[in-house]
């Protein structure tokens, strides 16, 4: 199979809303989905989803980044961090930015104005508890629209997407494809979607080159608050 398509496979399956999503909506407004283009700088971000079983946290995937002295972003489900605290104590141990995944992992526009507020609300408590400091909401299935980021907002959350869908989750997605697509999609300013709970298959294995290659390119690796700063970020097409 092509790189171009094993791509396309892979991203349209994660982008994929669950059924009764939407299909092709635009971001809305203040949704963040890259930071300024003029930047030099990338945010490598992971999603740590909540689910059942629980996902795990992929030690390799801190064991590479702290190799390359690479700083990093997680989004943190509360469920996944109440299901072992000292996951997420390891990840603020090791440097990682932790923000918020939401608590489960539903379709946030669904769901009423009182249970996406809970949900919101639920998981914020849950990292904080931990010591993680949330500034920003990552929607499961990076759906997210204008109701999700007013009750965000509410929080004193910022809705983030991404622009560099990496498509880890898919298991023909060998490092040496996911190293590939990343570089090629990577621009300054990009906000890269990767897993760091045992969903991405060849994470781990891959992110060695692609922060490597990343540097080649003059691209270097921060958090997404350091990307984002004060600014405030930027939608896809803008």
């Amino acid at each position: 199979m092509s790189l171009a398509l094993s791509a396309a496979l892979a991203l349209g399956a994660l982008a994929a809303p669950p059924p009764g999503g939407r299909q092709g909506q635009r971001a809305p407004a203040r949704v963040i989905d890259h930071g300024s283009r003029a930047s030099r700088e990338i945010a490598l971000t992971f999603d740590a989803c909540s689910g059942r079983p629980p996902g795990r946290l992929d030690e390799g995937v801190l064991a590479a980044l702290a190799a390359a002295k690479a700083p990093a972003t997680v989004f943190a489900g509360g469920r996944w961090a109440e299901q072992d605290p000292s996951r997420v104590r390891a990840l603020l141990a090791a440097g990682i930015e932790v923000e918020s995944h939401a608590f489960g992992h539903p379709h946030l526009p669904s769901l009423s104005d009182a249970a996406l507020s809970r949900e919101l609300s639920r998981a914020l408590s849950s990292l904080r508890a931990l010591g993680a400091k949330p500034r920003f909401l990552r929607a499961p299935y990076v759906d997210a629209d204008a109701r999700v980021v007013r009750a965000a907002r509410a929080l004193g959350l910022r809705v983030v997407r991404g622009d560099v869908a990496s498509g880890d989750p898919d298991p023909k997605f060998s490092a040496k494809i996911l190293t590939r697509w990343v570089l090629s999609r990577a621009r300054g300013g990009s906000i890269v979607i990767l897993h760091v709970n045992g969903h991405g298959v060849h994470t781990a294995e891959a992110l060695p080159a692609i922060i490597a290659g990343l540097r080649q390119e003059g691209l270097e690796p921060v958090t997404l608050a350091a990307l984002i700063g004060s600014q405030g970020g930027q939608r896809t097409g803008r």
